[in-house]
């Protein structure tokens, strides 16, 4: 029994040395090429490289069955063109409609109203403005208008802790 498996090794050692190693050159590039596009996507939101994978992987497959490299590459090229037209024409539009940006906080401040809690008056800087139940210092945004407790002001923006209102139109 021994004999037999110690007579088979230089067979399989024909064998491993007959195989062409390379061969397995061009899966290893596309393998590379997958691997490498996935890891520069996943570092991204922009749908940067994501094209360029299903090519690869398609090329990848061709490779296997040793089809000539330069139909592989024209393969390569000719669908991540398309994946490019389908991703600038067809799916970005689509995520930037999914993509609605909410103002928040100061931000959202811009346009309300707010009412007036302490005179507001741009030459003795005095003034204090009511809103979503917040004191804030108030200010007018042309120091020829004035406002007096009770009045409404519309913000205009907010400049640090202070703001900056016109009388409500």
């Amino acid at each position: 029994m021994i004999a037999c498996h110690v007579s088979a090794l230089p067979q399989v050692a024909a064998l491993a040395f007959a195989f062409e190693w390379s061969s397995l050159a061009l899966p290893l590039i596309w393998f590379g090429v997958i691997v490498l596009t996935l890891v520069v996507e996943s570092q991204t939101a922009d749908l940067v490289a994501i094209w360029f994978a299903p090519s690869a992987f398609v090329s990848l497959i061709l490779s296997f069955f040793n089809v000539q490299f330069w139909v592989q590459f024209g393969i390569f090229i000719g669908l991540t063109v398309v994946g490019l037209i389908l991703s600038f024409t067809l799916i970005r539009p689509m995520m930037k409609k999914r993509i609605r940006i909410e103002k928040t906080n100061v931000d959202a401040m811009a346009g309300k109203l707010a009412l007036v809690e302490e005179d507001v008056n741009n030459a003795i800087p005095t003034g204090v403005a009511k809103i979503n139940g917040q004191l804030w210092t108030a200010r007018m945004d042309d120091p020829a208008f004035t406002a007096t407790k009770g009045d409404w002001v519309e913000i205009v923006r907010v400049e640090g802790s202070k703001l900056i209102c016109r009388p409500k139109s």
